[in-house]
């Protein structure tokens, strides 16, 4: 295979031969370089497998206060709701757990160079993608639970290193930027289709995990590591430089066409993407953002700024509140290829395609990022075709804006070189952000709106130790008033809140035509029998039912913990070894 072979195509190639079958008819104690690791193509052949990690990109931020609620709940959505999650009852650290990262090191143990007929410099490029995905690997594995014992060979059922102590949180992180490091200074740096791993996408993930890390450090005093956050700030602002100083990527002209695009193989944003085709029958399911399993919150809408630059307000000048409609007016035009906004139609192309009307039930804001616009795209579960941004640059123009605004060093030639190129991008054009007030708020909130929905935004509350806002209970759309009321910007009525389905409470719609009325999607606070549905109103802190917010019953009960920064390693896996360390917070889990 040739470095321009799609990802896809790759793990296509992987699933010829799975690990395990190689793993059993190669034993450790018996593969030799004479065996199977003889050529660049072998070692290509072998590495595919690695790119298992990268089989799906992040789509959504469930987990986060960029989300209301969702039925796709993730572990941290979990914890915040109800605070349910156990040693007892959590997964992970089981066998298929490290068997990712066993394949990784049997690679790495199982190099003879004298015994190859390979450049050096291809040696080097192939041990550097092994490093790379063991970084990216063992990073997982800190943000979840900080300290965790570090293997840099292969382990069998036959090792005792397979019941080892946790490594302290800084050998292991330690490690982890050597390796990046490593696979920076090694892998090629050919870019050609964007679906391979080249040198730009290891020192991506390098100041990535450079910044996680210095602000986790600096953020979190009970790791003991305030006064080694500076170091990790400067390896960031390396890393990002290095690609900043080579003129290989640059903001794309059209902010949407990076998140469904059939092909980004000629996006210079893109670092690393991984393609799905569907010749290959291999496809995503970045249909169901759209309304199906979570809503966006009003938290995140209110993040975008008005096309001038100035913040959002809810309300117009004369005090009174923003229709649906005129949320999405002159704001930042993000907001409008992140959130389905009034008009959007699923299939325009198609006849009497009637406009989207998002889900009041999820809080009245559907997400549209990642959602693929063609039809032709959009063929079920496992059958939408669209690439996906793994790296992409503008990421890499905000970690660097961020880690010199943290260590004090930011200038507005940064900003200019960084965030305000992001903000400037064809289409987008919002104004130029200074250095004036509170440099790293505007800094944090870029990217919060530029990333939005990319799975960034856990990890960033979580490293800025702001997990109380992901304890608080999440918001949709403000109703001014219960009755119905135009959410694709026609005039028309087209969704109904009322108080309950009794003939009584349809006074607020009475006066609308007979047609109106039996075309309007209508939800309700409580239901025939008077008990309350999935939704209720809430104005100022307490419960309406006249306007208000809409909140949640099932996230009435959230609550933060400052052990959710982490989460406890399984019971059953203490128990098989007692040296493990469970993380801060959850050190009482037996």
């Amino acid at each position: 295979m040739k470095n321009i072979v799609s990802l896809i195509i790759l793990i296509a190639a992987a699933g010829v031969v799975s690990c395990e079958d190689f793993l059993e008819r190669y034993p450790k104690t018996e593969i030799t370089a004479n065996d199977y690791f003889k050529t660049s193509s072998d070692l290509e052949l072998y590495s595919n497998r690695f790119y298992q990690q990268f089989l799906s990109a992040p789509t959504d931020d469930v987990g986060s206060d960029n989300v209301t609620v969702s039925t796709n709940a993730n572990t941290m959505f979990t914890m915040v709701n109800n605070n349910s999650i156990t040693s007892s009852n959590i997964g992970g650290w089981d066998r298929s757990d490290w068997a990712g990262l066993r394949l990784i090191n049997y690679m790495l143990d199982n190099i003879y160079p004298e015994q190859m007929n390979i450049a050096e410099t291809d040696l080097l490029h192939y041990i550097g993608i092994a490093k790379f995905f063991r970084g990216y690997y063992y990073y997982n594995k800190v943000k979840n639970y900080s300290s965790v014992p570090y293997y840099n060979t292969a382990m069998s059922a036959m090792d005792e290193d397979l019941y080892k102590a946790s490594d302290p949180r800084t050998v292991v992180v330690d490690s982890v930027i050597k390796d990046l490091e490593y696979a920076a200074a090694h892998i090629h740096s050919a870019v050609g289709q964007r679906t391979r791993l080249n040198r730009y996408a290891a020192l991506a993930l390098l100041a990535r995990v450079s910044l996680h890390e210095a602000t986790f450090r600096k953020y979190h005093p009970e790791l003991g590591l305030t006064g080694t956050a500076n170091a990790f700030f400067e390896k960031a602002v390396a890393a990002c430089e290095e690609i900043m100083g080579k003129e290989v990527f640059e903001i794309h002209d059209s902010y949407g066409a990076l998140f469904h695009s059939s092909k980004l193989r000629e996006n210079k944003e893109i670092i690393l993407a991984v393609e799905y085709d569907q010749a290959l029958g291999r496809g995503n399911n970045t249909h169901v953002v759209l309304g199906e399993y979570w809503g966006l919150s009003h938290s995140l809408m209110e993040a975008y700024q008005t096309s001038d630059g100035k913040e959002f307000s809810l309300t117009k000048d004369d005090g009174s509140y923003k229709s649906y409609a005129e949320l999405f007016e002159d704001r930042d035009p993000r907001l409008m290829e992140t959130f389905a906004y009034p008009g959007f139609k699923i299939s325009p192309e198609l006849p009497n395609n009637t406009p989207y009307r998002p889900r009041i039930t999820r809080g009245g804001f559907d997400q549209l990022k990642f959602y693929p616009r063609e039809t032709s795209q959009r063929h079920g579960y496992n059958m939408n075709y669209t690439s996906l941004p793994l790296f992409r640059y503008a990421e890499v123009l905000l970690i660097y804006a961020e880690a010199k605004a943290e260590r004090g060093t930011l200038t507005q030639a940064d900003l200019d070189k960084s965030v305000n190129r992001i903000r400037g991008r064809t289409g987008i054009e919002m104004p130029a952000i200074n250095t004036s007030g509170n440099v790293l708020e505007k800094i944090r909130n870029e990217r919060r709106v530029e990333l939005a929905c990319e799975g960034f935004r856990p990890d960033d509350l979580k490293r800025w130790k702001q997990g109380e806002l992901l304890g608080r209970q999440p918001r949709g759309i403000y109703i001014s008033e219960l009755g119905a009321f135009d959410v694709t910007g026609d005039d028309i009525p087209d969704v109904a809140l009322l108080l309950s389905p009794k003939d009584e409470d349809q006074e607020p719609i009475a006066h609308l035509e007979e047609d109106v009325k039996k075309a309007l999607t209508k939800e309700f606070l409580y239901n025939e029998n008077g008990n309350p549905t999935s939704i209720y109103l809430s104005k100022d802190g307490a419960k309406s039912d006249t306007e208000g917010y809409i909140e949640f019953l099932t996230c009435a009960n959230r609550a933060w913990h400052d052990k959710f920064y982490y989460v406890p390693i399984p019971h059953n896996q203490k128990l098989l070894n007692p040296k493990l360390i469970q993380p801060p917070g959850w050190e009482n889990e037996q």
